[in-house]
């Protein structure tokens, strides 16, 4: 017999009765229990693993109200509860399919199965991924790509995705190829991918954003050991940018780009150290059949660090509109510091500190400026902050239209000489991202193991 406690809250608001729910692993109706909440219900669920029923996927619709969420919830002060599809099989299910609005996952941790949490298949809104965990899937960890869809206003922060890779599959996928579905005004931030490398194929990038997507941001989050790019995003289709702020990817694109972009996007304050290729890339790749071309690119205040087999930042494309890349660092020792398939005249390119040889036409005389190894605090302890008397230090350009008014750490930006790279000099030593095992970066609060000290 199921043990469940549960309280009805006798207070109807705006018409609507709302029911606290408490779950044990011993509520053998779990699952029942969840896929029958009203608006305004609260669920919260106990330490422990709870194995969903089958072999088949646990699909859950959430309709709750603007003023009255549904919220299922791990119980505070206690290990998050364990969801786990009992299959690990290529062929295997998903752990939960959800669809609705206006609900909110929180403190929750999903692994086994297919892929972890797919968002649909019906088109959903209004909802939020709060402090979840999500590990050993077989394949893509957080998805959002059904065919036909739109969603919007979805929310996923403060978690953790460990070892999405049995069989290929990334941390997070958002819209479809070619547009058939896309992702719209939307966050990903504070976020933790890392180890998707594996013994099997695949392309497994971090965060990944698909063409037509809109107005999609992506801050904070951190990447480590990632095997395709710690954040892909393409062509915006010219419906509203979308933007990549203060993200740090270490080891990240073991075989593949740190930060990987077509059209539509601003990247601004994003520290990428070691990529395997290009640091920054921006790729004619899906690019919006109606254009044709790569267009709409702001590159601003980032700091690349080496790369194995190319350069800091590569810049494909034959034809391309509005091109704006100033107040970077790009440093690649023997690497290409900038390499490009055309002549970059007619791109706005401002104050880059540069280290490495230049593969590229075109750049005008004030486009970059060379420094050397002792213009970052500690390089060797991945510490980039410049160094006392660095030479990126008031060696940028004041930007018209500032992307960010805050550096990688939340410092405010000078605007009339501010810093190159994508930290804002302040103080002697760092004031913010200090790599460690409770690993903090800017406002980014996702933990690392030991091993990345």
């Amino acid at each position: 017999m199921s043990i469940i406690k549960f309280i009805i809250l006798c207070i109807i608001l705006y018409g609507v009765e709302s029911t606290v729910y408490d779950i044990t692993t011993s509520s053998s109706n779990w699952q029942s229990i969840l896929s029958n909440l009203k608006p305004g219900d609260l669920v919260t669920m106990h330490q422990g693993t709870y194995t969903t029923a089958g072999s088949g996927y646990f699909q859950l619709t959430l309709n709750g109200l603007l003023t009255q969420p549904i919220i299922i919830q791990g119980a505070p002060d206690e290990a998050r509860p364990v969801i786990q599809n009992p299959n690990t099989s290529p062929d295997a299910q998903n752990i939960l399919n959800i669809q609705g609005s206006n609900f909110m996952l929180k403190h929750l941790a999903f692994t086994k199965g297919s892929r972890g949490i797919r968002v649909g298949p019906a088109a959903t809104f209004n909802a939020i991924f709060d402090d979840l965990y999500v590990y050993d899937t077989a394949t893509t960890a957080f998805a959002a790509n059904d065919a036909g869809n739109e969603y919007y206003n979805i929310t996923l922060r403060n978690t953790e995705i460990k070892i999405s890779n049995t069989f290929g599959g990334g941390c997070v996928y958002f819209g479809c190829v070619n547009d058939l579905c896309r992702m719209r005004d939307s966050l990903l931030e504070h976020n933790y991918c890392h180890d998707t490398n594996g013994p099997v194929g695949g392309f497994r990038p971090g965060f990944q954003v698909k063409p037509g997507s809109y107005n999609v941001m992506i801050r904070n989050n951190a990447c480590y050991r990632v095997s395709g790019p710690c954040i892909l995003v393409y062509d915006d289709y010219n419906r509203g940018r979308n933007f990549i702020v203060g993200n740090y990817a270490i080891q990240s694109g073991t075989g593949d780009f740190g930060i990987q972009c077509t059209s539509g996007v601003t990247i601004a304050n994003n520290v990428i150290f070691s990529a395997n290729l290009a640091g920054i890339g921006v790729t004619q790749n899906s690019v919006y059949p109606a254009v044709g071309y790569i267009r709409n690119v702001t590159i601003s205040h980032n700091t690349v660090y080496m790369s194995a087999a190319d350069a800091c930042l590569r810049l494909n494309g034959a034809t391309h509109s509005n091109i704006l890349i100033a107040n970077n660092v790009f440093y690649c020792g023997n690497q290409p510091a900038i390499t490009a398939v055309t002549n970059l005249a007619s791109y706005q390119i401002y104050n880059n500190a540069i280290n490495g040889p230049v593969s590229a036409s075109g750049i005008q005389p004030d486009g970059t400026f060379n420094i050397e190894y002792n213009a970052f605090f500690d390089p060797n302890k991945m510490n980039l902050y410049p160094a006392v008397k660095s030479p990126l230090i008031n060696a940028g350009i004041n930007l018209d239209s500032q992307p960010v008014a805050h550096d990688f750490n939340g410092k405010t930006r000078s605007n009339a000489k501010p810093t190159v790279g994508a930290y804002e000099y302040s103080t002697v030593v760092n004031p913010g991202c200090q790599l460690n095992s409770s690993f903090k970066c800017g406002s980014s609060t996702a933990i690392t193991p030991d091993y990345f000290i």
